[in-house]
């Protein structure tokens, strides 16, 4: 995975999962390098990068997400 695909996936997972108070911060840096990337690939909307990052995102947060120490119930 790039760096920079990584980054993006992480700023959108912190925004989704930041404290409110911090979600301002969070979102401001997740549009900021949504904007960077937009700006480097005309005809590419936000609605269609963002379509196109969901399958990766699903990826990257199960990677985020810690297993429970405890076994499953039978």
């Amino acid at each position: 995975m790039s760096p920079e695909l990584e980054q993006l996936l992480a700023a959108l997972y912190e925004s989704d999962t930041c404290e409110p108070g911090n979600r301002t911060r969070c979102e401001q840096n997740l549009r900021r390098l949504i904007d960077e990337v937009l700006e480097r690939t005309p005809g590419l909307s936000r609605e269609h990068l963002l379509d196109a990052l969901r399958h990766r995102y699903r990826e990257f947060v199960r990677t985020q997400t810690k297993p429970t120490a405890l076994p499953p119930k039978a």
